[in-house]
């Protein structure tokens, strides 16, 4: 036998089998490949529209909420998009960013948005009612959410914020533990959300609690003059929204920010605030709908309408959050249970001076 010519045969045989090995290979990889393609190509999508960005505190909180909803889910693609509206100060420029979002959607091509704020409401998921093939829940709406068109029972499903009012009952007697007939009022601007909050704590059976007085004002001259009235004759003063008034006087120098460091400085009672940004800002305590809660109930919602689009439930807030400013508490000497400290604690919203500072140097 001719050895070289069997070894040539055995080589050629040798690489005939590893091209057709390679080649197998090769197809079941393609085949994986498609069939992982065609199958997030079917799944159904679900897009999350913030109005804002990632880095504030109540988009985190959603989120993680979300989180939670999908921890023993593999089915939804889900996506996120920030519209972050905070940097937007001109109609022009929120009406541009609500351009940007809707062409996200349309490349995404979701079945169902979870719309978050009412900046994502006004400026791009109302433009999806009545949508066949896509399905709208809305979540952190400041106040009525037919202003949008909304209209559950179509294409629309929501998670409702209720302000809980029982709790912030509650809290008055906690901080002023031996005062009877606490006097309550509420100040606020002109938006939706104020105008509920009003009808909610004029409605409410107070406790050892008088609400005196309610008072909606459209621009920061009114509201200082409505703060210091109301400084000489109540016990608590209740904040429910400070960023829809007008700064009149044109000064670029005062923001809603510099208006709570006014109120604070300027008054003598405690504020309380159903917001949780006017805490951040040096009011003493908030009471407000979790964002936690309400981006767990979202993603529960959408995945009830992903196994049946025809149910579009709108659901109520349970759950409050605790917000803390300790430099406001230890000023007006403020009682606060152990629970509630325990609660803001818990999840991270204990603000003072000391802490700024911290974080800075940091």
């Amino acid at each position: 036998m001719d050895w070289d010519i069997a070894l040539v045969e055995d080589l050629a045989i040798a690489k005939r089998r590893a091209f057709i090995i390679s080649a197998l290979k090769a197809l079941v990889f393609s085949s994986l490949l498609g069939l992982l393609f065609l199958y997030n190509m079917n799944r159904p999508r679900i897009m999350v529209l913030h109005s804002y960005d990632p880095t504030v505190d109540l988009v985190k909180d959603f989120e993680n909420g979300i989180k939670k909803s999908l921890e023993n889910e593999i089915e939804p693609l889900v996506e996120t998009y920030y519209m972050n509206m905070l940097s937007k100060n001109t109609i022009k420029q929120k009406t541009n960013a609500g351009q940007d979002a809707k062409s996200a959607i349309s490349v995404f091509k979701p079945r169902i948005i979870i719309a978050v704020g009412d900046e994502a409401q006004e400026f791009a998921a109302k433009f999806y009612v009545g949508r066949k093939k896509i399905r709208v829940i809305f979540c952190g709406v400041k106040g009525d959410f037919k202003k949008f068109g909304y209209d559950p029972g179509k294409n629309v499903a929501g998670i409702l914020e209720v302000p809980p009012t029982a709790e912030i009952n509650t809290v008055i007697n906690n901080i002023l533990p031996h005062k009877k007939n606490i006097r309550l009022a509420h100040l606020g601007d002109a938006t939706t959300m104020v105008n509920l909050t009003e009808k909610l704590l004029a409605g409410h059976r107070w406790n050892n609690v008088q609400f005196i007085d309610s008072v909606k004002v459209s621009d920061f001259a009114n509201f200082k003059k409505a703060a210091t009235i109301l400084n000489t004759r109540c016990d608590i003063l209740l904040v429910s929204g400070y960023r829809g008034l007008q700064n009149v006087s044109g000064s670029e120098q005062e923001s809603s920010e510099e208006l709570m460091k006014w109120l604070v400085t300027n008054t003598s009672i405690p504020i309380l605030s159903t917001i949780g940004y006017a805490v951040e800002e040096g009011a003493g305590i908030a009471i407000l709908p979790s964002a936690y809660e309400q981006g767990r109930l979202a993603m529960q919602v959408a995945l009830k309408i992903m196994k049946n689009m025809d149910i579009l439930p709108c659901v109520s807030t349970n759950v409050f959050a605790v917000f803390l400013n300790d430099d406001h508490i230890k000023d007006r000497q403020l009682n606060i249970a152990p629970i509630y400290r325990s609660f803001a604690v818990s999840i991270k919203k204990i603000y003072s001076k000391d802490k700024k500072n911290q974080e800075r140097n940091d």
